[in-house]
Order: structure tokens, then C-alpha cells, then sequence
């Protein structure tokens, strides 16, 4: 055992016990020192014979060991062990001074006795054992007789009664102290909860806070990663995503020694509905188109959306082409049916090509490139078809990159030249008109006629340069013959590119602000297939080009299924029969019956009529006949260089 243990019987004391903790270790000092004390005199009056008072301080000796183990047993009991000592104290005190009354020394220790019940009992104890004292000492001074004068019992009792009221004051000072201490710790502890709670409160906010953002982000997380996948407007998946999958598709087909297949679908003349419609209207066509696509297939998520009017599907385990040819004749069909947008009815096609895994490739990019290969040549054989992948494909499109790159090549180093066709009175022979043809002087191949790489041009971006840089030569050429007084107007074909593009109407305007070329020395021929896509977007930019004081005129009239409601809503001046009409006159009574028809109806709306393809004698008595005086085709010229024109028409 400790001393710690000792002064403390052994018991654990809490912090809030510390006043408790305090009267143990006074009790067990006190009692301890006393009772050595004691002991110690008991000792000495055995010695002296004083019996009565040796038993007394043996009975005192026992009783204070009995506390000690009283109080050891449970902590409670200091409260029937407190009141007990001074009583005792005071008893055994007054034997020892009824044994002897002389000794008035031993008076003090009233003052010892009631000290400690002030300490140990409190203020109500300690006034108490000093009554007791009192008591206790006039008792014995009146019983028996201690030779105490008057003034010196006044004294004692003065002296225990200050005393009991400065031990008091102290002791009440002490507990004053305490209790300013436990209020100021009180007070610290509801601060610091107070404070706690604000910071927990603050804490709970910010965590709810930081909750909201987890999950703020989380969200915009799941959003991110939605977007990076999926098409936004289809909700299909998106080129990254479908990459991803025809990957996985392929490592999977090549465990298993599986084929899969690769559509490439791409919607034929989609443009047009974006320029005649708006990309709005643009979009909720493709939104219609792709839920189609999805209804069709068996597995949903195998269609993708790579952007514009280009989708994908996904066939793994597609071992046989018959099934993978249901399938795009199916995806072909589901498109048969009118899309209802803006209150028109849209008829919309596609064109698909198809690779196999791993016959047309083993990789992601391969298959692309030559599903996307099959897909071109269905849309070069008619569009609404669908092909497999051929080897000749692949070269087909390597031959299509090439002719761009030198196409943009030739542009650069002025490859492209300009023929002219004469047009003439029929009667007279008179030249009246040329048509401006561009040729290609290719530095392998030689010279190219436009069969040859204008429809490859007008499939491509590469139409508009190429248009800007005929009517550059054409002006500054014409501009060179008008200064020689040689004036005939000069007609120029505008591909259906070149109308659609913004940047036409502002070229022509410069070109005729730079050359100083006069507007009326120019006629522009349009299709007959153009005017008729869209008739109200036409007559917008044909008037816009009609302002400027440029002639129009429609060229390779009787192919396109004109409707004679908008013909004569065109800005156009003349029409050009097409020479398919021509070439077998006079002897196919329909196209005689058509060709009249035409001249006739042209001369009512008081337009201009040119026969293309006039190639015999008896094709130009015909025309004559019927009242057609303008003529153009091989039985005249061909289509001529500048220097050919300046020996035949201006020397001449």
C-alpha cells in the first residue's frame, strides 16, 4: 500500500469528489497521529500506574482503530464516523482532566478537538464540539474543582469561542474558494460546451455542406462521364463509347474464334434538310431516325450515334451474311415510312456498308475504314443500298484522297484552264454566246475533260475553290475580249454546291468590283434539279444573284421534273434543252412532241430557249423549224481554247 492508498483508505475519488478526498486524508493523518500519540502516552501512565486513565486511552486507541477499518470498508461511513470522534475526543479529554485537574494545559486541546471538527464535520460540527468544550469545562471546573479563577475561565471560553469563529471563517474562506472555483469551473465547462456545440453546429453545416458537394460532384461526375460516352441528343452511345465496345467486341471475338460485324450507316443528302429546314428541324429528324434504328436491332446499346448523319452498329457472333443482309435491308426499311416534321412529310434514306471481323480487319480503325468504304460505294451506286466491304473499295477511296490532294494541288500551281462552247444562231450561224467548261492539264495523266473529275469535285469541298477560280479567269478573260470589241455574253455553270455555300453572292460581288466586269457581259446556269429541291430557298439566292444584274438561265432542262407552278416563280431568263432530247430528233416523235413543247412554252413565259447536243443537219432544221434559233453541240464547235477563238472568231 502506497501513501497515496493510506491517506486515502484505498477508495478512488472522482474530480467532482475533491472536497470528500480532502476529509479522508485529514481523517486518516489525524487519527493516525493521534492515535501514536496516544498510544505513546499509554505507554508512559502504565508505566506511572495511572490505570483508570490507561484503559481510557486503550478504549480511545481501539476505537480509533475501528474507525480507521470503518471508514477503509466503504466510503459512506465517514458520515457516522466524523460527529463521533469530537464526542469521544471531548470524553476521553475529560476523564484525562477529571484525573487531573491541575494540569490545566491540557484545556488546549479542547481547541485541537473542536479545529477538527470544524475541518472534517463542517461549521454546524464545529460549533457544536466547541459548545461541548465549553460545557465540558465549567462541568468539571463546577463538579470539580480545577482552580480556575473567574477571569481565566472567561478567558478559555473567549479563547475557544474567537477561535471557533476564525476556524470557521477560514474554513468558510476555503469553502467560499472552493465554490468560486467550482462556479468559475462551472462556468468554463458550459463555456467550452457552448462552444463545442458551435463548433459541432459549425462542424454538422460544413460536413452537411461538404456532404452536398460530395454529392454535387458525384453527379456532375456521373453527368461528365454520361457525356463523355453517350450522344446528348440521340441518347445513343457516342464514338468513344462504341469505340470502346467494337474493341472489347474484338478481343472477345478473337477468344472464341468468333466473327462480329461493323454497320456504317450515313444518311443520304441529309444537308438538304438542314439547309431547307433549320438544324433544328435537322436534329428532331435524327432524333425520329435513331429511336428506328434502336427498335430495329436486338441489342440497343449496339447502335451508335459518331455524330452529323453517321451512326454504327455492332453484330457480334455474326457468322452468316445472309443474317447481317436482313439486317441492313431492315435498317434500309425502317426508313420507308415519312418523317412528319414542321407539318411536312420527309422521305429519308441511308446508304450502309459492312465489314466483317476478322475478314476485312483485325483492328478498331480497319473496320471503320472499310465499313465507311462499302458505305461510299453503296452511296455512289444509287444511295438507299447497302455493301459489303471488297478490296477494290479501299482502293477506290485511296484513288478519292489522292484525286483531292491533287485537285488542291492543281489549284495552287494553276492546273485548271478554261475551255469555251460557242452557242449560236442556227440560222445565221452567227457566234452569239460561249459556255465556259473548265479542263484539268494534269502533269501525268494529261488533259482532263470534266467527266473525268468533276463529279468527284462537286462530292466534295473542293467544287467551291474550284468555281471561284473559273469565274476569276472567265472575268478577267471576257474583260480582255470586251476591250477588243469582241462581246459575246459568257455562260458559267454554278454547281449545286456553289449555290448552298454563304460565300457566293459577296465572291461575285467582288469579282465584278475588281475585274470592273460588267454584270450583263455574265449568265449563270443552274440545274434544273437544284430549282426544284427546294423552290423557296432557290428563288431566294437566284434573286439575290438577279440583283446584281447577272442572267440566269436553267441548263439540262426536261431532267428534273420541273413543276411549272415554280418555274415561272424563277428570276430565269432562259432554258437549255437537254441534249438527251436532242440526240435522237428527228426521228423519236416523243422527244420531237417534248422539244415543241418546251420552245413553245418557253416563248409564252418569254424565256430564252438554247439546244444543247446539236450534232447533224437535220437536228438544227428541226430546231429551226420549231422556232429554236440558239443552238449549241458539236455540229457547230467543240468546246474551244482561248487562243482557238481569237484565230476563228476575232481575227476573223
Amino acid at each position: 500500500m502506497n501513501l497515496n492508498n493510506f491517506l486515502t483508505s484505498g477508495h478512488a475519488f472522482g474530480d467532482n469528489e475533491y472536497e470528500l478526498k480532502s476529509k479522508f486524508i485529514l481523517m486518516n493523518s489525524a487519527i493516525a497521529i493521534i492515535l501514536l500519540f496516544i498510544m505513546g502516552l499509554t505507554f508512559i501512565l502504565f508505566i506511572r500506574g495511572d490505570l483508570n486513565l490507561a484503559i481510557s486511552n486503550v478504549i480511545y486507541i481501539f476505537f480509533g482503530l475501528f474507525s480507521l477499518y470503518f471508514i477503509r470498508r466503504k466510503k459512506n461511513h465517514y458520515k457516522i464516523i466524523i460527529p463521533l470522534i469530537p464526542v469521544i475526543s471531548i470524553g476521553l479529554l475529560t476523564v484525562a482532566i477529571i484525573e487531573y485537574p491541575m494540569e490545566h494545559v491540557r484545556i488546549s486541546w479542547f481547541l485541537v478537538i473542536i479545529i477538527f471538527a470544524f475541518f472534517i464535520g463542517g461549521s454546524k460540527l464545529g460549533f457544536l464540539t466547541s459548545i461541548a468544550s465549553i460545557l465540558s469545562i465549567l462541568s468539571i471546573d463546577y463538579f470539580i474543582d480545577m482552580g480556575l479563577n473567574t477571569y481565566t475561565r472567561i478567558l478559555i471560553m473567549a479563547i475557544i469561542f474567537l477561535g471557533s469563529i476564525l476556524v470557521n471563517f477560514y474554513e468558510k474562506r476555503e469553502l467560499f474558494t472552493k465554490r468560486k472555483l467550482y462556479i468559475l469551473n462551472e462556468n468554463l465547462e458550459k463555456s467550452i460546451k457552448v462552444e463545442i456545440s458551435k463548433r459541432l453546429s459549425i462542424y454538422e453545416k460544413s460536413n452537411v455542406k461538404l456532404q452536398n458537394s460530395a454529392k454535387m460532384l458525384e453527379e456532375q461526375k456521373d453527368a461528365y462521364k454520361y457525356l463523355a460516352h453517350y450522344d446528348i441528343l440521340t441518347g445513343l452511345s457516342n464514338r468513344i463509347l462504341f469505340y470502346d465496345k467494337l474493341e472489347q467486341a474484338i478481343y472477345h471475338a478473337k477468344q472464341t474464334q468468333t466473327k462480329l460485324a461493323v454497320l456504317f450507316l450515313d444518311l443520304d443528302n441529309f444537308k438538304e434538310i438542314n439547309d431547307s429546314f433549320g438544324h433544328n428541324a435537322g436534329d428532331d429528324v435524327l432524333k425520329i431516325i435513331a429511336e428506328r434504328f434502336k427498335n430495329k436491332i436486338d441489342k440497343p446499346d449496339s447502335l451508335a450515334r459518331l455524330g452529323g448523319d453517321e451512326f454504327t452498329v455492332l453484330l457480334e457472333g455474326c457468322e452468316d451474311n445472309n443474317v447481317i443482309g436482313n439486317i441492313s435491308e431492315n435498317l434500309i426499311e425502317v426508313l420507308n415510312e415519312p418523317i412528319y416534321i414542321l407539318e411536312h412529310e420527309l422521305y429519308v434514306t441511308v446508304s450502309i456498308g459492312v465489314s466483317v471481323y476478322p475478314d476485312d480487319g483485325k483492328d478498331v480503325a480497319t473496320l471503320l475504314k472499310h465499313a465507311d468504304s462499302a458505305m461510299y460505294s453503296a452511296k455512289k451506286n444509287g444511295c438507299n443500298l447497302y455493301h459489303f466491304y471488297k478490296q477494290e473499295m479501299t482502293n477506290q477511296a485511296l484513288e478519292r484522297v489522292t484525286l483531292e490532294t491533287k485537285m488542291r494541288n492543281a489549284l495552287d500551281n494553276d492546273e485548271f484552264i478554261v475551255y469555251y462552247q460557242p452557242i449560236v444562231n442556227g440560222r445565221t450561224g452567227e457566234l452569239i454566246g460561249l459556255e465556259a467548261l473548265v479542263r484539268w492539264q494534269h502533269p501525268e495523266k494529261g488533259f482532263l475533260t470534266p467527266d473525268k473529275f468533276i463529279h468527284f469535285a462537286e462530292s466534295t469541298s473542293i467544287i467551291v475553290p474550284l468555281g471561284e477560280r473559273v469565274l476569276e479567269i472567265v472575268s478577267a478573260q471576257v474583260r480582255s475580249w470586251h476591250s477588243l470589241s469582241f462581246n459575246p455574253f459568257i455562260s458559267v455553270n454554278l454547281s449545286i454546291n456553289q449555290l448552298r455555300h454563304k460565300s457566293l453572292i459577296p465572291f461575285i460581288k467582288n469579282i465584278l468590283e475588281q475585274t470592273k466586269f460588267r454584270s450583263n457581259w455574265l449568265e449563270f446556269e443552274i440545274t434544273e434539279g437544284y430549282a426544284m429541291q427546294n423552290p423557296e430557298q432557290s428563288i431566294a439566292v437566284l434573286n439575290e444573284i438577279k440583283a446584281l444584274g447577272v442572267k440566269l438561265s436553267i441548263d439540262d432542262f426536261g431532267t428534273g421534273y420541273s413543276s411549272l407552278a415554280h418555274l415561272k416563280k424563277l428570276p430565269v431568263d432562259k432554258l437549255k434543252i437537254d441534249k438527251s432530247f436532242i440526240s435522237d430528233l428527228p426521228e423519236d416523235e416523243d422527244d420531237k412532241a417534248l422539244v415543241a413543247a418546251v420552245v413553245s412554252m418557253a416563248k409564252n413565259m418569254n424565256l430564252d430557249v438554247i439546244a444543247e447536243g446539236v450534232e447533224t443537219e437535220a437536228q438544227k432544221i428541226f430546231l429551226q423549224n420549231i422556232g429554236c434559233m440558239k443552238m449549241q453541240g458539236y455540229f457547230f464547235e467543240k468546246p474551244i481554247s482561248v487562243q482557238r477563238i481569237d484565230e476563228i472568231y476575232i481575227k476573223k
